[in-house]
C-alpha cells in the first residue's frame, strides 16, 4: 500500500481557475499494489546466467479531496484528476545478464522491456479539462539496469545488492520515467533446512517529467527492515516475507508512504 499526497492549485489544476475560485486543497491517494512476477534464469556457462522477469500487477486506487486543514473537499472539476479505480496489466519486463567472476560477486547488465501500457500526458489534459490517468504500467522506454550482489558465505551469511534503473529519453507520449535505485544489506542465518534474513532495503526515485514538467506522485526516497524465511519443500523453495518502512521522504512538496508489504516467493530448479 503506497500513500501520496500533493497540493493542487491554480492556474494548472484546472480551466475553471478562470471563472472562479478555487482554493489551494490537496489530492490523497491511497494505492494498493499486488505484484505477481514470473522470472527464468538460464545458465550459459559456470559464471553466467540470463536472466528474465515477467510481472503483472493490479493496482487499486482510492482518491480524497481535502483542504490544506483537512476537511473533505469536493473540487469542481469533478474526478477529470483521479478517481477510486481498479486497474490491470502487464508491467514492463527486465532481461539480465549475470556474471560471477568468482563466489562472492555478481554483476548483472541488461535493460528493461517496454511491455506495459502507457498513457497519453496527463498534465496537458488537466489544464484542459479533461479526464485523464496517471496511473501507468510501464515507461515506454527502454531502461538500462545495472545490478550487483556481494555474499560472504559463512555462519552467518552476509550480503548486499543494489540495482539501478535508468531514464535515458523521452517515451512518445513526452513521458520520462524516473530512474530508481534498490538496494539491501543484511545477513542470513541457518536454522536447519530454513534460512531466516533479516534485511535493511530501500530505494531512491528521482522524478518523472512530462516534456520536462514534473510528474506528480513520483520522487521519493525510502527505506524499511525486511525479513524472509527459505524453506526447501520438496523439488520447491518457498520464501514468505514482509517489509516495514522506517523511513520515507517525498520530493516537490509531496509526501510519500508504505505501508507493510507482504511477499511471497516460490522457485524451482530444473
Amino acid at each position: 500500500m503506497f500513500n501520496t499526497t500533493h497540493v493542487a492549485e491554480c492556474p494548472d489544476v484546472a480551466p475553471e481557475c478562470a471563472t472562479e475560485t478555487i482554493p489551494p486543497h490537496l489530492h490523497q491517494v491511497r494505492l494498493g499494489v499486488t505484484h505477481y512476477e514470473v522470472s527464468a534464469d538460464y545458465g550459459l556457462h559456470n559464471n553466467m546466467q540470463l536472466s528474465l522477469r515477467l510481472p503483472y500487477d493490479i493496482k487499486a486506487q482510492h482518491v480524497h479531496y481535502a483542504t490544506l486543514s483537512g476537511a473533505p473537499y469536493v473540487p469542481p472539476y469533478g474526478d477529470i484528476h483521479h478517481r477510486t479505480e481498479t486497474l490491470r496489466g502487464i508491467s514492463d519486463g527486465t532481461i539480465l545478464l549475470d556474471w560471477s567472476p568468482q563466489s562472492q560477486w555478481i554483476f548483472g547488465l541488461g535493460t528493461t522491456l517496454p511491455f506495459g501500457h502507457i498513457v497519453p500526458n496527463p498534465i496537458v489534459l488537466g489544464r484542459l479539462g479533461l479526464k485523464h490517468e496517471h496511473i501507468q504500467f510501464g515507461s515506454g522506454t527502454f531502461e538500462p539496469t545495472i545490478a550487483v550482489q556481494w555474499i560472504r558465505p559463512a555462519t552467518v551469511t552476509l550480503f548486499a545488492a543494489a540495482e539501478q534503473r535508468l531514464s535515458l529519453y523521452e517515451n512518445r507520449e513526452g513521458f520520462r520515467a524516473p530512474s530508481t535505485l534498490i538496494w539491501s544489506l543484511g545477513p542470513s542465518f541457518r536454522a536447519g533446512r530454513f534460512s531466516i534474513g533479516p534485511s535493511l532495503n530501500g530505494q531512491y526515485q528521482t522524478l518523472g517529467r512530462w516534456s520536462g514538467e514534473v510528474d506528480e506522485g513520483a520522487g521519493f526516497q525510502n527505506g524499511g527492515l525486511r525479513l524472509q524465511i527459505t524453506a526447501p519443500i520438496g523439488s520447491l523453495i518457498i520464501a514468505p516475507g514482509v517489509y516495514r518502512e522506517l523511513w520515507s521522504h517525498g520530493f516537490q512538496g509531496q509526501t510519500f508512504s508504505q505501508g507493510t508489504t507482504w511477499s511471497f516467493m516460490v522457485s524451482r530448479l530444473f
